[in-house]
């Protein structure tokens, strides 16, 4: 129990990008992806996952190894990469923001039914998200994620369980339509844009990992980091699949349309599970869809502002230098810049969450190259550098994301 104790104490932020990946990757695009193509997809989400490993995996690694954040790591390759950083992450972060509350209010309309609409949803979880980070810092942020991933799993693995005992919805000579066509391309590229999570996530990875070292008073050592980073990383993957067998199993084969209306599509979700499990699982389907939407929310609105404060921080002088004042400044700015974003697409929650995915997975080998480039540079000894065969397989990763994102951008502006 001691061990057990020690072992739950030490996990952070490995559990953080957990908490941060399971949301619109996995409760709207992985079941969609199962509920319009069946199991076809699993493959890709696997591969995709695979691919974008050793990228967020340098954010532990450089971190523990120099105790410095990936940002510290940026700017010693010169400013203008750093700069580039802020810029792609200023923008990636206010749509993010916009997109995972949008989804998380959404799906509180549609559980509760209340008359509140989407928007004022959105307000009320960004002023709960914000007084949670204001008040309490990571040590909150900790002490709430790491309860809610749990309880997502077991919800989670429950209902994926139930739903596999009784059978898929669709008939046994149902046929399946080809995901693998130009016609879903676009989809294909959302799908895996977050998936698992954005690449700047790893950033994230470093700067929690100081928190969470401030917070235990000590440094964590370089297995305890890979422990936690490959328990949160397998976590996501293994739900990535889950509830793209529950869209397979429960939603594939049925004549509903989902609406581009948030609270619509949201009461959908776990309106179809409820009917193909059994209205006894509303309650499970409801706290797995909230918690991997909240907890999404919550370290999203964390982490994107604490990246541009501590890096606007290190590439400007003029910046206010009590990091928590510019944290919090940040934190307001990019909720309301979100909101702004939200009231713009309040009837098209799938074209927002398609947008922001796509931009994403077109950023995705900038970031990545970012990260590969610093942990193979001078500023890692050597012996914390990637090894030859994690440098193939990014490589690999690059001009996979790379030809992809270039194929997707030459269907969509230039055939």
């Amino acid at each position: 129990m001691e061990q057990l104790t020690k072992f739950w104490k030490q996990l952070g932020p490995g559990l953080l990008m957990a908490g941060a990946a399971i949301g619109v990757s996995h409760l709207v695009q992985s079941t969609r992806a199962g509920a319009d193509f069946g199991w076809q997809l699993v493959s890709l989400v696997l591969l995709v996952n695979i691919l974008k490993y050793p990228f967020f995996e340098f954010g532990h690694r450089y971190t523990i190894a120099t105790g410095e954040t990936l940002l510290h790591g940026y700017l010693k390759m010169g400013k203008p990469w750093l700069y580039g950083f802020l810029g792609l992450n200023a923008f990636s972060g206010v749509c993010a923001i916009a997109g995972v509350t949008f989804v998380t209010a959404a799906l509180t309309q549609g559980i509760l039914g209340t008359s509140i609409n989407t928007t004022g949803w959105s307000i009320l979880l960004m002023v709960t998200c914000l007084f949670l980070l204001g008040v309490g810092h990571y040590s909150w942020l900790d002490l709430i994620i790491k309860p809610m991933m749990v309880v997502l799993l077991i919800a989670t693995v429950a209902a994926f369980t139930f739903a596999l005992i009784k059978g898929p919805v669709a008939p046994p000579d149902t046929v399946f339509p080809s995901p693998w066509t130009q016609a879903y391309v676009g989809f294909l590229i959302a799908l895996m844009g977050w998936m698992p999570a954005p690449i700047e996530l790893s950033v994230w990875q470093s700067l929690w990992i100081q928190a969470k070292e401030k917070d235990l008073g000590q440094k964590m050592t370089k297995s305890q980091g890979r422990l936690d980073f490959n328990v949160g990383y397998i976590m996501t993957m293994v739900l990535a699949i889950l509830f793209l067998g529950l869209g397979a199993l429960v939603m594939f084969g049925t004549t509903e349309q989902f609406s581009n209306k948030g609270a619509v599509f949201a009461s959908q979700v776990v309106q179809l599970y409820s009917k193909s499990i059994g209205s006894w699982s509303t309650p499970i389907i409801s706290l797995a869809a909230f918690f991997a939407m909240f907890s999404t929310t919550l370290t999203v609105i964390d982490a994107y502002p604490r990246s541009l404060a501590v890096g606007g921080q290190l590439g400007f002088s003029f910046l206010p230098r009590k990091s928590r004042l510019l944290y919090l400044i940040t934190l307001i700015i990019c909720c309301l810049v979100a909101l702004l974003i939200i009231n713009s697409f309040l009837n098209r929650l799938k074209d927002l969450v398609d947008m922001v995915t796509t931009l994403s997975f077109l950023a995705a080998p900038i970031f990545g190259w970012l990260n590969f480039r610093l942990v193979t540079s001078q500023h890692l000894a050597v012996e914390h550098q990637p090894s030859i065969y994690i440098r193939i397989w990014c490589w690999i990763s690059l001009a996979f994301l790379s030809s992809l994102g270039l194929f997707y951008l030459y269907v969509r502006f230039g055939s």
